[in-house]
């Protein structure tokens, strides 16, 4: 007896509808490339229950006729492709033929359709896979889809769909994507008779990506634009102070279709080197256009991945766009980068007056500077650090070093200035001592932070005054309730506002007055929503360096001579070696080293 066989073509369907149909969203992306085929400037789509019970998109595209709409449903069947040449000369959305059926094989389809000029339209059903059946139709121009009941028949499918909000997020991030790679269509996106999005048809320049990024950003763009042959790329990205954890906020267009390339990713991150910090992502779009037949996007069933036929050209043309927008941008680099080697990457050298303007932004607060003495002795003792130039008394050096030894420890270093506004030079008991302010302040936070969150189990939370709203996408909306346990472990405290925004009603009381609070509240949300599989221990970790980071005072900042002395003594106190990333605290220039220099003998 013959071992294989031929399957039943319901099932066959079913199978191949697994590369197309992945979940709600996958059904609606689908649909909404062919009303943008089908040239509809109005798009509405209409969910219920997250788009598990019923998925309708309407549009007033040209319509299909009565032998079109026949064949829509059936496999391979599509107005795209005629020959073999058009597969390397596509200029549509959707081309293979296989949307239609394998959404119809796992669901019930229906599609009703009147071309413009016809007086009637037609209806075509399908009941997952079986049943066919095409009747006439009373319906206005345009097109209407309707899914109901996706892997009713298919339970172990059914069972990986997640809960209604987060298939709604999942679709309400394509309607927004799709409306800012077509701002003249409205989109119109309603859940369970409710409207969450509706774009703006005819917006221009960077406030054609608030769909994606929100208005808060739009000012803030800059522009990228560049040319190279008949490669032309486009777009705005944001500047680098206003990076965030996660990569998940940039995007990426090629002749109009969202995708997700390793290439065009490399030649950005490429771009941003020494402009950024590691593991921090710019926010924005490009928008890229290349001839139909210098790219094939024939590689990914979802259509997401492309292959272009000169990846070397592409590559150049995105890295030295971006390269250009970001010129005069200030510097976010390691303190120990070698300035020879940064204008290597960079390029010309930074406006020193822009770089002034920049580090204003980047103060000391009192909230901070009173926090850092929380772990010091003595009821009426002063801030360590200040803000601006404000004169405090030294402390007592017995405050910060206990016993005798640790005294005349402190006694055999003495603070002689500060170098470049970022690092502290002090005579030590071997040489020159050199210490990066930054990294110092940060590890101390960094272990006060721990030490605190060892004694509790959680930071104190500081409710603010005026909350801060943040736009977030709807796909991090629907994580809000599994990480916020995790954010009031760490006094932030989140709530949803709105459909595509968040609250912050509190954070740390040592970084409350910080001016960019709600930066440091979303950067939290990327690491914890991007490394779920991280062990909490590990993530605790990430999180309060980076809350570390974001509250410890700055390079390029002044420090008065006070400020100074205060930080070492605690350095000393603390025994602080390295600072949470792993970056030296201090260096140190030994005398010997010193004297060999200068051709002297000790």
């Amino acid at each position: 007896m013959s071992k294989i066989h031929i399957l039943p073509p319901h099932i066959a369907n079913q199978i191949a509808a697994g590369e197309v149909v992945e979940r709600p969203a996958s059904i609606v992306k689908e649909l909404l490339e062919n009303s943008i085929d089908a040239e509809a400037k109005r798009i509405r789509i209409e969910l219920e229950d997250g788009g598990k019970h019923l998925i309708r998109v309407t549009d007033d595209g040209i319509g299909l006729e009565k032998e079109d709409i026949d064949l829509a449903v059936e496999r391979h069947a599509t107005s795209k492709i005629i020959d073999e040449a058009d597969l390397y000369d596509i200029g549509s959305m959707g081309f293979r033929g296989e949307a239609l059926s394998s959404i119809g094989a796992v669901s019930r389809l229906s599609i009703t359709s009147r071309p413009y000029d016809n007086i009637e339209g037609w209806q075509v059903k399908v009941d997952f896979g079986r049943d066919k059946k095409t009747v006439a139709a009373g319906c206005p121009s345009g097109t209407k889809v309707e899914v109901q009941d996706l892997f009713l028949e298919i339970p172990a499918r059914r069972s990986f769909l997640k809960r209604r909000q987060t298939e709604l997020g999942h679709i309400s991030q394509i309607v927004r994507t799709l409306s800012v790679s077509f701002p003249e269509i409205l989109f119109e996106l309603l859940s369970d008779g409710r409207e969450i999005f509706r774009s703006r048809p005819g917006c221009q320049g960077p406030e054609r990506l608030w769909p994606l990024i929100g208005d808060q950003l739009v000012p803030q763009m800059l522009p990228v634009e560049g040319r190279f042959q008949e490669i032309m790329v486009s777009g705005y990205v944001t500047p680098p102070e206003e990076a965030r954890a996660s990569s998940r906020s940039f995007y990426f267009f090629l002749n109009q279709r969202p995708i997700n390339s390793r290439l065009l990713w490399k030649a950005l991150n490429q771009a941003f080197r020494g402009f950024m910090m590691k593991n921090s992502y710019p926010v924005g779009a490009l928008f890229l256009e290349v001839r139909p037949d210098q790219v094939d996007i024939n590689v990914h069933p979802a259509k997401q991945e492309v292959r272009f036929r000169n990846p070397d050209a592409i590559y150049r043309i995105v890295y030295h766009s971006v390269q250009r927008a970001l010129e005069g941008i200030k510097l976010i680099a390691s303190p120990f980068e070698k300035t020879q080697e940064r204008s290597k990457e960079t390029g010309p050298s930074i406006d020193q007056r822009k770089l002034d303007i920049l580090s204003d932004t980047f103060q000391v607060s009192e909230a901070r500077s009173n926090y850092a003495k929380s772990s010091s002795s003595g009821k009426n003792q002063k801030p360590l650090l200040t803000a601006g130039t404000v004169h405090q008394a030294l402390p007592d050096q017995n405050q910060y070093v206990q016993g005798s030894d640790g005294a005349d420890l402190w006694r055999d270093f003495r603070v002689l200035g500060q170098l470049a506004k970022s690092y502290i030079l002090a005579e030590g008991p071997h040489g020159l001592v050199l210490i990066d302010q930054h990294a110092a302040h940060e590890a101390l936070i960094f272990k006060k932070l721990n030490r605190q969150i060892a004694q509790t189990d959680a930071l104190d939370a500081q409710p603010l005054v005026f909350p801060e709203v943040l736009e977030r996408n709807p796909e991090d909306i629907a994580k809000l309730p599994e990480i916020c346990p995790i954010l009031n472990r760490l006094g932030v405290v989140i709530e949803p506002f709105g459909h595509s925004q968040i609250a912050v009603r509190a954070v740390p009381d040592f970084i409350a007055s910080y001016s960019k609070t709600s930066q440091l509240a979303s950067e939290l949300i990327d690491r914890i929503i991007n490394f779920p599989e991280q062990d909490v221990k590990g993530l605790v970790h990430d999180l309060l360096a980076s809350m570390a980071c974001h509250s410890a005072i700055k390079a390029n900042h002044h420090l008065e001579l006070q400020e100074m002395d205060a930080l070492l003594k605690e350095l000393v106190s603390e025994k602080v070696t390295h600072c949470p990333h792993g970056r030296p605290v201090s260096q140190v220039l030994g005398f010997n080293e010193i004297e060999r220099r200068f051709g002297r003998k000790r």
